[in-house]
């Protein structure tokens, strides 16, 4: 594993195997195996009326009456898929409905923006999660703080509606610019064991702003627990200041008013954030978090943490973001999924030209 000039280790696959799934999300459609909740739409197409709030649907343009700094609509070729504008309380989310094979392992390479907050502060973030492939994936968890994997009682109040994570979920990124993902308020790891160390009070503000934090398997309200976080502060006491290298967050403010699709993805480059998320096949899988934040380090690790076990024989997955009272911009772009480990063939053919 190759080092990065600031110390972080690169995590990268020295021969990855055959790719599963590509989709770029720049088109005026998408593959049809990504289902559409909420919010989420596509700038490629064209804009038209806004998408039903928490029903699914065909990925298809974004509402006439966007807000925030969003890319121009009508961009083919240079479109993205937009899981929020800066409206506020508004929930997106895509999920693959379609079971990919685990035996490989798995390697998953994302764009993804967050940025354009009209309100003091920007939220809530994006998730990436992976659900056992042996059911279906109709709908994500909840949203805010639990960035539509994690189960939720908004508020933490008793008498509140408790809001189910995603169904058979198994690993869930949470790429959090507020940080609520992080702590255990509001229910998040009902019934867990091991507790995040902001605990599971409520906390105003968040507890841990910009930290990538990784949550394991659940179903209903039980389960999806903290299993590693981006801080070195593991104890109760806070505050707990995020490690990570660089920022989620990005510094695009605005967005000319009659940008073309070619001006806003120069201005949105800039911004973006790479991510790669790596599970190493069995008998000892581990998961690595690895960020490209555009700094000219390339990818840097940010986690690295042994997977859940059992490994399911297959996964579905999907992204998640929402905002609520405070808005951003989240945006994803050229998404590809790959097995960890070559195809036989590929690998002897491999070892044979190693060996010439």
């Amino acid at each position: 594993m190759a080092v990065a000039s600031s110390g972080y280790a690169v995590a990268a696959s020295a021969a990855p195997g055959p790719v599963l799934v590509d989709e770029p999300f720049t088109r005026a459609t998408a593959d049809s195996r990504f289902v559409g909740y909420g919010a989420a739409c596509l700038t490629g197409a064209a804009r038209g009326d806004a998408p039903a709030e928490g029903a699914n649907h065909p990925l298809a343009g974004c509402r006439r009456d966007p807000a925030g700094p969003v890319p121009p609509g009508g961009a083919e070729r240079r479109g993205y898929l937009q899981l929020t504008d800066a409206h506020p309380e508004v929930t997106g989310a895509v999920m693959f409905d379609s079971p990919v094979p685990a035996r490989d392992g798995l390697e998953v390479t994302f764009e993804q923006w967050q940025y354009g907050n009209t309100t003091r502060a920007p939220a809530d973030g994006i998730s990436f999660f992976l659900t056992d492939g042996a059911g279906p994936l109709h709908t994500p968890g909840a949203f805010g703080g639990s960035l539509g994997y994690a189960q939720k009682l908004p508020g933490g109040r008793s008498g509140a509606q408790f809001v189910p994570g995603v169904e058979n979920g198994y690993l869930g990124i949470g790429l959090d610019t507020l940080g609520e993902y992080f702590g255990d308020g509001e229910r998040r790891g009902n019934g867990c064991e091991r507790r995040s160390p902001a605990g599971t009070e409520f906390r105003v503000p968040a507890p841990g702003p910009n930290i990538v934090s990784a949550r394991g398997p659940g179903n209903g309200t039980e389960g999806y627990c903290l299993i590693d976080a981006t801080t070195s502060n593991k104890s109760s006491t806070g505050p707990w200041r995020s490690s990570l290298p660089g920022r989620l967050h990005g510094g695009l403010a605005s967005m000319p008013a009659r940008a073309t699709p070619q001006q806003a993805e120069s201005r949105l480059e800039p911004v973006k954030r790479t991510v790669r998320v790596v599970l190493t096949p069995a008998p000892d899988p581990m998961v690595t978090v690895a960020i490209d934040f555009q700094d000219g380090e390339g990818f840097q690790q940010v986690l690295r943490f042994a997977a859940p076990q059992p490994v399911p024989d297959a996964y579905r997955f999907g992204f998640a973001a929402s905002t609520g009272p405070l808005t951003d911009v989240q945006l994803i772009r050229r998404v590809v999924l790959r097995a960890q480990r070559p195809a036989q063939g590929q690998e002897s053919s491999e070892e044979s030209s190693e060996d010439d």
